[in-house]
């Protein structure tokens, strides 16, 4: 085999010139042995994927507990699912109300007496359903009173109107009344629950409303004696 003249000695180790030394690299590179070695763009673009991955699952220097980029990605996701569920739902609700443009019936087409109700009321108190109980002891008060004569309930009537009739008839209680009429709403249409307190006062309203007498019977009484 004859070599060209780029060779500068034949002696080992051989010297050739930095031009021909290229070539013969790259002509050597471009065997196939050599190209199918090679790693792919989808190789590369794979190893960079994974990469990046593993940058995520790594915890950050400085953050309490050690946690990953993922792990406060996945934390975040649920607060802001928890905190839309929380307050979503009561601007839901609220929002339905003004579309309708009042809430809806009190009794929904419920025709059960006051001690029905009140008997019904317990009964979800005292397996802690306080919820139930606000809404079926209001109710019992407004049924109550309207068994009573006291005031006249009709289809449509809201919580807030019968609380401001009977207040007119029992002034002393006109206060706790709407407190009542708001804790049943809320309760009711808004889904914000109700704790036993609400239950126990709107029951002792009822209570105390049950053994009054109200303003315009009084005054009819004091008139006639």
């Amino acid at each position: 085999m004859r070599l060209g003249p780029w060779v500068g000695s034949m002696e080992p180790p051989l010297e050739i010139d930095e031009d021909p030394a290229r070539d013969l690299l790259q002509g050597e590179l471009a065997k196939a042995e050599y190209t199918q070695a090679s790693p792919t763009w989808l190789d590369l673009w794979i190893d960079d994927f994974w990469n990046w991955v593993n940058d995520l699952l790594q915890p950050i220097e400085g953050v309490p507990g050690g946690f990953s980029p993922i792990a406060l990605i996945l934390g975040g996701v649920v607060v802001l699912g928890v905190l839309a569920l929380l307050i979503g739902r009561p601007i839901l609700a609220q929002r339905a109300r003004r579309r309708t443009g009042m809430p809806a019936d009190l009794f929904d087409g419920d025709e059960r007496s006051a001690r029905d109700l009140r008997g019904s009321a317990a009964a979800a108190a005292s397996r802690g359903d306080f919820e139930t109980a606000v809404v079926e002891q209001f109710r019992a008060l407004a049924r109550a009173v309207h068994e009573r004569t006291v005031i006249s309930l009709s289809p449509g009537m809201t919580a807030t109107a019968v609380a401001e009739a009977t207040g007119v008839s029992f002034p002393g209680h006109a206060p706790a009344l709407h407190v009542a009429a708001k804790a049943f709403d809320a309760a009711r249409y808004l889904g914000l629950g109700a704790s036993e307190a609400d239950w126990h006062q709107l029951r002792d309203l009822d209570l105390a409303l049950d053994s009054a007498a109200p303003v315009k019977l009084a005054s009819f009484s004091g008139r006639s004696s």
